[in-house]
C-alpha cells in the first residue's frame, strides 16, 4: 500500500511539472507574437513630428509598456519551469514496481514417477516338507536296574581281634610295642573292659619316643560306641599332650590319630602310615 502511495505522489509531482513547463511555453509565443505586431505598425505610420517625439520622450507608448510588462512574466515562467523540473529530477522517479518477479517458478519437477514395480510376488511356494529325519529316542531308558547293589557283608562273627592285630602288623612296619592289659586298660582308655567290650587288644609304642598306638575291640553292644569311643579320644589326647614340648614329627603323628568301626569292632591308630592299617583293618573283615 505504501508503494502505490509513493507512486501515485511521483505521478502527480510530474503532472505538475509538465503543466507549469506547457504554461511558460506558451506565454513566450504570445510575447513574441505582440512583438512582432507592433513593428509593422512603426514602420506604416508617418514619421512623428517633433511635438510628437516630444511627446513620446515624456510618456511611452502603451505597447512598449506592454511589451516591457509581457517580457517580465516570460522571465518568471522561465524562471518557474526549471524549478519545477528540479523538484522533479530531485525525486526518485519510482522503486521498483513490484517485488523481484518470483521465486523459482517450480519445485523440483517431480518424485520419480513411480515407485518399485511391486513387493515379491508371492511368497515361498510350500515350507519344507519335514523336519529333519533325527527324531526323538524312540523309547525312555527300558527300565531301572533291576536289583540294588548288595550291601557290604557284616564282618564274620569268627574274626578275632587278635586276627586283626596280626593282619595289620603283617601288611604295615610299624616301631616295636608292647601289650596294655589288666587294670592299666581303664587307668590309659578310660572305660571298663568289663563293661563295654567282649575281647580287645591295645599295644603301645615301647619306646617313649614314638607316638605309635595300636588298639582293637570288639564291643558287647553296638550302643557302647559311644562310651568306648570317648574313652579312646582321650587317649589320643593324651599322647597328643606328651609331644607337644619335643619331638615335633611324633606331636605332628599323635594329632593325627584315627578311630574307625565295623560293626561292633572299633580301631585307635597312631601311626606314619594311616592309610595302609584302615585298608588292612578293613580287608580282614571281609
Amino acid at each position: 500500500m505504501m508503494h502505490n502511495n509513493k507512486w501515485l505522489r511521483t505521478i502527480a509531482a510530474i503532472t505538475v511539472a509538465l503543466s507549469v513547463f506547457a504554461a511558460g511555453c506558451s506565454s513566450n509565443n504570445e510575447n513574441n507574437s505582440g512583438a512582432g505586431g507592433s513593428e509593422p505598425a512603426e514602420s506604416a505610420s508617418p514619421a512623428p513630428t517633433e511635438t510628437a517625439d516630444a511627446g513620446s520622450d515624456a510618456s511611452p507608448s502603451p505597447s512598449a509598456e506592454a511589451s516591457a510588462s509581457a517580457e517580465p512574466s516570460a522571465d518568471a515562467a522561465a524562471s518557474e519551469t526549471p524549478a519545477a523540473s528540479e523538484e522533479a529530477a530531485v525525486e526518485p522517479t519510482a522503486k521498483p514496481s513490484a517485488k523481484p518477479s518470483a521465486q523459482p517458478s517450480a519445485k523440483p519437477t517431480a518424485k520419480p514417477s513411480v515407485k518399485p514395480t511391486a513387493k515379491p510376488t508371492a511368497k515361498p511356494s510350500t515350507k519344507p516338507t519335514n523336519k529333519p529325519a533325527t527324531a526323538a529316542p524312540s523309547a525312555k531308558p527300558t527300565a531301572k536296574p533291576s536289583e540294588k547293589p548288595a550291601a557290604t557283608p557284616a564282618p564274620s562273627a569268627d574274626v578275632t581281634t587278635s586276627d586283626i592285630v596280626d593282619k595289620i602288623l603283617a601288611d604295615v612296619e610299624l616301631p616295636m610295642t608292647i601289650a596294655v592289659t589288666g587294670e592299666q586298660v581303664e587307668d590309659m582308655y578310660y572305660f571298663n573292659p568289663d563293661d563295654y567290650i567282649t575281647e580287645g587288644v591295645f599295644r603301645q609304642a615301647m619306646m617313649n619316643v614314638k607316638a605309635t598306638e595300636l588298639v582293637i575291640v570288639k564291643l558287647k553292644d553296638e550302643k557302647h560306641y559311644d562310651a568306648v569311643k570317648e574313652g579312646l579320644t582321650k587317649r589320643a589326647e593324651d599322647i597328643i599332650e606328651s609331644f607337644s614340648t619335643y619331638l615335633p614329627d611324633q606331636h605332628e603323628a599323635a594329632k593325627n590319630y584315627q578311630i574307625l568301626r565295623s560293626g561292633t569292632y572299633v580301631l585307635l591308630s597312631i601311626s606314619e602310615d594311616q592309610a595302609a592299617i584302615k585298608a588292612a583293618f578293613e580287608a580282614s573283615l571281609k
